[in-house]
């Protein structure tokens, strides 16, 4: 009977060591291969994206070809990660502006180290000219963090400005944010309010008195 339990407990480890390098095998192939090797389909057309991402100016061309990067860098982390942040600084088009940043929303499920180290890029368009590209930023911040996938940072003052935005629609996102965020807002209640009274963009002493009347009531 020993015997057999120990046999059983080998051919579990011996499965358990298979589908570790099973899963690493494949996640080398989709990081490495798939959009990188010489005989790689994916490769030819990555390249092809890439070019007219930098090269034309076609509107519906580029909003296309944008969308479909933000889609291949869902499969490898190191395919042309700063094309999309720097589109993301420069585009004039606000379609391309606040699809890269529901694509943003999308790659943290793959690969969080990939915003974690470009935060600040999306917390930016918090401030975007366009009210749709500042919904959509604050409705992916909120997904990610509300389900634990970035970490709240002092960045939440950017957030809070939010509840004095002109459009009601995003002022009451922010409120719902807030609401759902109560301890972690506490907890970062000095660095929320030093963001809001001498940040890069400090808001003026009437909506800062607002927007701290509205936290510190949560």
């Amino acid at each position: 009977m020993r015997s057999r339990i120990k046999r059983d407990d080998e051919l579990e480890q011996v499965a358990g060591t298979t589908d570790d390098e099973f899963g690493e095998a494949v996640a080398h192939i989709r990081e490495k291969e798939l959009l990188f090797g010489e005989t790689s389909l994916l490769a030819v057309f990555g390249q092809l994206i890439s070019n007219i991402c930098k090269t034309y100016n076609h509107h519906t061309l580029q909003i296309c070809a944008t969308l479909a990067l933000a889609k291949l860098m869902c499969v490898s982390s190191e395919f042309c990660e700063n094309l999309l942040f720097t589109i993301l600084e420069r585009s004039n088009e606000p379609t391309i502006r606040s699809n890269i940043i529901i694509a943003l929303g999308d790659m943290t499920v793959c690969f969080n180290n990939i915003i974690d180290e470009n935060i600040n890029y999306l917390y930016k368009r918090l401030a975007d000219s366009d009210n749709l590209v500042k919904e959509n930023t604050l409705m992916v911040l909120t997904h990610l963090i509300l389900n634990g996938m970035i970490k709240v940072k002092s960045q939440l003052g950017e957030m809070a400005k939010c509840l004095e935005d002109e459009d009601q629609r995003i002022s009451d996102l922010a409120r719902l944010f807030f609401t759902e965020l109560a301890s972690a807002v506490y907890n970062n209640l000095p660095d929320i309010i030093s963001n809001l009274s001498s940040g890069d963009n400090p808001v003026n002493e009437e909506s800062f008195k607002k927007i701290s009347l509205i936290l510190l009531r949560r």
